[in-house]
């Protein structure tokens, strides 16, 4: 069922500051002034969230009822991390949100502002662990609700994805200058001009060339289509509805057109959740093979789920150099504190790790 929402392309002209004393009211300003019915709610509830590394979330709750009588329904606001536009195309990211809200695929979006926006919250969901992504309750309904989104028609004949790898890794090494001497050594151990670069290349020019096993077969054309992607399906952003078994997807920001099989194998690595131990994390054949045959649905057989894998294994690889390259542009302009590049290491390590397991090309 398509619902009405607001227009992605209009932008209010103000701003929340995340590190204000009134950071809270000016939160509830947004709100009032986006939201239709909270015009003149005159206080309410301000919950900071936890568990994002890229923005700030809060969570806005009106003690009173509204229009009509009616429980009046909690707003998240969302406000952009500094300088996240490096990597993030936020007119895009509103436009994809906006058009998946309307599908009944996002929560409700409720309008912009200068660095952020007001979204629908969802009452009664959790986010999952990493360790229940992979969980016999979870693993097909996540994978059933990941085919609902690829089942829409993508924002472009071509996937953006090596085109977007490639100018993270471009940014990560013009960033790397802005950090300490410590932590610039640290950026020179990753060879991200060298050693990253020529595995970026390497990876492309095997897709591009024709020259990956199996890439005509029909799982083969199938991991390779262009889907409109989520590309960031951590445990943090895929919410469920434990009464009802209802999974839910957030946080497009990252969304794009892409290859399916990217948006998999993106998935896959994110059972490893942010330690990224990918010996004990990541998922082997048996529940990669389940979940691929709950994305493909009816009419999947064996040999077309192996075929997937085969591709899916390739994009491992280029998921490990995705966001280790994300993860220095991060360490160079986020304030938020997490240890950025500790976890480029251990991406660019996850890399080593499948490599070491599958060959160069997965």
């Amino acid at each position: 069922m398509r619902l009405p929402v607001a227009d992605p392309a209009v932008v209010a002209p103000f701003r929340v500051d995340p590190g204000a004393a009134d950071r809270d009211a000016q939160a509830l300003a947004a709100v009032r002034a986006l939201v239709p019915g909270w015009a003149e709610v005159g206080a309410a509830a301000v919950v900071p969230l936890t568990g994002g590394i890229t923005n700030q979330l809060l969570r806005v709750r009106s003690p009173g009822a509204g229009p009509g009588g009616a429980p009046r329904a909690d707003v998240l606001v969302r406000i952009y991390g500094p300088r996240t536009e490096v990597v993030i195309d936020r007119a895009r990211e509103n436009r994809i949100f906006a058009r998946l809200a309307a599908e009944g695929l996002a929560p409700p979006y409720l309008g912009r502002f200068e660095n952020g926006r007001c979204e629908g919250f969802l009452d009664g969901f959790r986010p999952l662990s990493p360790d229940e992504l992979g969980s016999d309750r979870w693993r097909r309904p996540i994978a059933r609700e990941l085919a609902r989104l690829h089942a829409l028609a993508p924002l472009g004949p071509r996937p953006r994805t090596f085109e977007t790898l490639a100018g993270w890794l471009a940014a990560a090494t013009d960033s790397a200058p802005r950090l300490g001497p410590a932590d610039q050594r640290r950026v020179a151990a990753l060879g991200l001009d060298t050693v990253q670069a020529a595995r970026l290349q390497r990876l492309r020019s095997a897709l591009d060339d024709g020259r990956l096993p199996g890439m005509h077969s029909p799982g083969g054309r199938a991991a390779l289509r262009p889907v409109l992607a989520h590309n960031d399906l951590l445990s943090g952003n895929i919410l469920v509805d434990d009464d009802r078994g209802t999974v839910r997807f957030i946080d497009f920001e990252y969304g794009d057109t892409g290859h399916a099989g990217f948006d998999l194998a993106n998935h896959f690595c994110e059972h490893a959740g942010f330690d990224s131990d990918f010996a004990r994390g990541f998922p082997g054949p048996a529940r990669r093979h389940d979940s691929i045959a709950a994305w493909l649905g009816d009419g999947a057989t064996p040999a077309m789920v192996r075929e997937v894998d085969a591709l899916v294994r390739f994009f491992v690889l280029v998921d490990h150099l995705w966001w280790g390259s994300w993860a220095v542009v991060q360490a160079a302009w986020s304030p938020i504190d997490f240890d950025f590049l500790g976890y480029a290491e251990l991406r660019f390590a996850g890399f080593d790790h499948h490599a070491g397991l599958w060959g160069p090309l997965g």
